[in-house]
């Protein structure tokens, strides 16, 4: 089992990797031990909000599996960190072949040259092996699921993909922006006209949801809709798998402050590729050679 200061310095370096030792330091202190009183109420309170059971699995209004995996929203007891991190993986797959990133710029003209999860990690106060193998991912998923982030009981769309983070999802087409750094947004959202959506009964498919703790950015997402009365995400989770969650689901960790945006522009969230700027992501996992 792994020691709970190594979780959760491991889980915060997966999920804002593009932060610096002291946002890092700042993010994780005093959250400990509030994370796991928040998990424990949390649970207890999205079993009282969750969708009516069907055969014993949550669904959407059309019938369809929603919030957790079915094994754990069946009522079954959780997994300890290691099975759950196999039974997962499992399911998701890897998809690490080629892709291409490319730089974007926000309206007002400021560029965002693509990083990689390897630029993210290179001076990160944690152990880069977690970050250059499947063995080393999988490591990291359960750690996270030992720390309390309880990835397992999310909603896989998609396999594990570590060419980019959370943020990279939801402001770019495919993920081509990677690994965009959570400094970026407060100013994309100002330059490309987002505002506030205060009233959450109006809250809409393809608006942007950011968590934030400490007025620090820690997380986004993407609305998928409404399901029996509650607002469900779309979210990358660092450099593992694209999930799907409730809106309060993940606020244990990434924090409560939660807001959600819109934008009229036409190209909607996604920021405008520069042309002639794609760029092979690395390989991964990377050579020997490379490896920091």
């Amino acid at each position: 089992m792994f020691s709970g200061r190594t979780s959760r310095k491991v889980a915060g370096i997966a999920h804002s990797l593009a932060e610096t030792l002291t946002d890092i330091s700042a993010h994780l202190a005093g959250s400990w031990r509030r994370r796991s009183d928040t998990a424990a109420a949390g649970a207890k309170l999205l079993d009282r909000r969750g969708a009516e059971p069907v055969d014993g699995v949550p669904r959407d209004d059309r019938g369809q599996r929603v919030g957790r995996n079915s094994e754990l929203a069946s009522g079954d007891r959780p997994l300890p960190a290691p099975e759950a991190t196999a039974a997962h993986i499992a399911r998701t797959g890897w998809a690490i072949g080629p892709m291409m990133l490319r730089t974007h710029t926000t309206d007002k003209g400021v560029l965002i040259p693509p990083r990689t999860l390897m630029d993210s990690v290179s001076n990160a106060p944690v152990d880069t092996d977690l970050f250059i193998s499947r063995a080393g991912l999988s490591k990291l998923f359960a750690q996270n699921i030992a720390g309390g982030v309880r990835l397992d009981r999310l909603e896989s769309l998609g396999p594990i993909i570590p060419h980019y983070n959370c943020h990279g999802y939801t402001f770019s087409r495919d993920g081509a922006a990677g690994f965009m750094s959570g400094r970026m947004v407060d100013g994309l959202l100002a330059d490309n006209g987002f505002r506030r959506v205060d009233d959450l009964g109006a809250v809409a498919p393809g608006d942007v949801v950011i968590y934030r703790k400490n007025g620090v950015v820690q997380h986004s997402g993407v609305v998928a809709g409404r399901y029996s009365g509650a607002i469900h995400v779309d979210s990358k989770q660092g450099p593992l798998s694209l999930v799907r969650h409730r809106i309060d689901e993940v606020t244990g960790f990434y924090g409560s402050d939660v807001t959600v945006y819109r934008t009229d522009r036409p190209e909607g969230r996604f920021l405008t590729p520069v042309e002639n700027s794609d760029e092979p992501a690395p390989p991964w996992p990377p050579p020997p050679r490379d490896r920091r």
